[in-house]
């Protein structure tokens, strides 16, 4: 006969209470990381630096006609999500290019902190171009402020510099390029200003 099983003493009570309440800790600990790890992909890319560009917004591009020297205006919608590499941004253009017609263009933006550059990649042309940037370190605080891209470029077939002026707010999203030829003043080439589809409070 089997004997009677004995009533664990006070000290083994403790003892396995001990461990359920560790076990419980870590499995705890593990389920809000998921969770915290999750959170960080859905918002994508260093949340502080982008923070401020995310989103929905409204506006107008406009740019210098080469043919005719004018500048031109096409109302202009814009979607800027996290990229899948979690390291940029995709920004979704959407423009009225006159009656019944609309035109689509994807471009991923990255900007680096740590080399201060930013480099703008188009579906459209597969081209891509990195410019340095100057007012990074107040820009990463908030995701918000100016910065100033300068680099190389190519328009017309002909090398240019390029200098374009990037200005986020709250509730406004400016940028502006400039372009030059060698010993020749910038020339305005072209230019967005969005307001987000919904203000933020």
């Amino acid at each position: 006969m089997n004997p009677m099983p004995t009533e664990p003493s006070s000290s083994r009570l403790l003892a396995i209470c001990t461990m359920l309440a560790a076990v419980m800790f870590v499995a705890t600990a593990i389920v809000s990381a998921q969770q915290s790890s999750a959170g960080s992909k859905s918002i994508g890319g260093p949340s502080r630096l982008y923070s401020g560009l995310l989103g929905d917004w409204v506006g107008q591009l406009e740019y210098r006609d080469f043919s005719s020297d004018q500048r031109v205006l096409l109302p202009t919608w814009l979607s800027v999500t996290a990229g899948r590499d979690g390291k940029s941004l995709q920004f979704a253009y959407t423009y009225d290019d006159g009656p019944s017609k609309t035109v689509k263009e994807l471009s991923t933006v990255a900007l680096d902190e740590s080399s201060e550059t930013a480099t703008f990649t188009s579906d459209r042309d597969h081209s891509s171009d990195t410019y340095k940037v100057e007012g990074m370190p107040e820009f990463t605080k908030t995701g918000r402020g100016k910065l100033l891209l300068t680099g190389k470029g190519v328009e017309n077939d002909k090398p240019v510099d390029v200098r374009i002026v990037i200005v986020v707010r709250r509730n406004l999203y400016t940028y502006q390029k400039e372009t030059r030829l060698p010993g020749q003043d910038y020339l305005f080439r072209d230019g967005y200003t969005f307001t987000r589809k919904q203000p933020l409070p």
